[in-house]
């Protein structure tokens, strides 16, 4: 979880860049900070660029079909983002092992809210592997067109206004870190600036965050008590290349990390690729009606009567049949019942219930009783 933090770090501090001029370093953070806070609609794509293996591992054959399955992993989508009215909307596709995976978000505020479509492509995938679902055509057909608002739980118990105002702070050192860094790391061609950050900028970066988080009592929760152990964990070089188009303002970021052979991982590197292009679709981004939002409640209570449903579908399918059960009644009538407590039917009976049909149950509970 750590790293993970240490992750979205990087991401973030990308986002936050900001400055003001012309130089290379200037217009990149002009190009970063215009993406980050106007108006817009993107499309974007995330893969996994290339994956290299350790000598050990190359020549193995499952190792090498793991590494393509993974090379074929891609995320593709659509962001678009109304700054004024803090509206976004995200759509994407998650492709894997044959399978797409839709997600669409739509967010207002602090609200996020999920597509419950997602539910299909899930479906689609578990059966692909032969895992059973609680999902059939009648709640697709129930969560058609619905949304979850995922903020509506906040599981991990966050202060959103604390939250906030740390991030703010946060910001505002990642601003002042950037802002120190020489001119000759960024460089220009045509319309490109480019610029890497490297593991060394990543490490600071994670200082600074803990610096920000003992700066105040109220930020104490953000602290990240054994950050020289994480920081000591990191693989051996992380990159981040990153190519902003201050005319277009497309963009793409090249990601690579590379191991150390004392890690014992069986791969000496993975690359990754992100890009982010303009486009110039211009749709009204629509906050879900409140009769398409259902709550997690509503949602969990509907996947349970379908288990529900299912799990009754599947006792019918062993019911005995009407000879069978004849032959079975006619063995239990020959049978001296006399010695039987009705706590004693009561449990041959409800053992006895979930092969049955009403009629045998009535059949069976009339001559167990016949002599109680």
């Amino acid at each position: 979880m750590k790293k993970m933090k240490l992750a979205l770090l990087v991401l973030l501090s990308i986002i936050v860049l900001a400055g003001c001029g012309k130089s290379a370093k200037e217009e990149f953070f002009d190009a970063a900070k215009k993406t980050a806070t106007e108006s817009s609609s993107n499309d974007f794509s995330m893969k996994i660029k290339d994956i290299k293996l350790t000598s050990d591992m190359s020549g193995d054959p499952s190792v090498n079909a793991m590494v393509t399955q993974l090379k074929d992993i891609k995320v593709t989508g659509s962001i678009q983002q109304d700054v004024k009215e803090k509206l976004s909307a995200t759509d994407l596709k998650i492709e894997a092992l044959g399978q797409k995976l839709p997600l669409s978000f739509i967010s207002k505020n602090d609200d996020m809210f999920l597509s419950l479509d997602i539910l299909k492509g899930i479906a689609n995938i578990s059966t692909q592997f032969g895992a059973s679902l609680p999902f059939d055509e009648l709640t697709f057909k129930e969560v058609e067109g619905k949304y979850i608002n995922i903020s509506e739980k906040n599981e991990l118990d966050i202060d959103t206004k604390n939250a906030k105002a740390f991030g703010k702070d946060y910001q505002v050192s990642v601003a002042k870190y950037f802002d120190s860094l020489s001119e000759e790391r960024f460089t220009k061609k045509d319309d490109v600036v480019t610029f890497s950050i490297t593991k060394k900028d990543i490490v600071e970066l994670a200082k600074e965050y803990n610096k920000v988080a003992k700066s105040k009592k109220t930020y104490a929760e953000y602290v990240i008590p054994d950050l020289d152990k994480v920081i000591k964990s990191l693989p051996k070089n992380i990159t981040l290349k990153i190519n902003n188009n201050t005319k277009s303002q497309a963009s793409d970021m090249t990601m690579l990390i590379e191991f150390d052979k004392n890690e014992q991982v069986p791969i000496t590197s993975v690359e990754l690729l992100y890009t982010l292009k303009p486009n110039d679709k211009k749709v009204a981004i629509k906050v879900p009606a409140k009769k398409n939002i259902m709550t997690m409640d509503e949602v969990s209570e509907l996947l349970a009567a379908t288990e529900e449903s299912q799990l009754n579908a599947s006792y019918d399918d062993v019911k005995i049949g009407d000879a069978e059960f004849n032959q079975l009644l006619e063995t239990i009538t020959t049978e001296d019942l006399s010695a039987l407590t009705k706590n004693d039917i009561d449990s041959l009976l409800a053992s006895y219930k979930e092969i049955l049909t009403p009629k045998q149950y009535k059949a069976m509970e009339k001559t167990l009783l016949k002599n109680k």
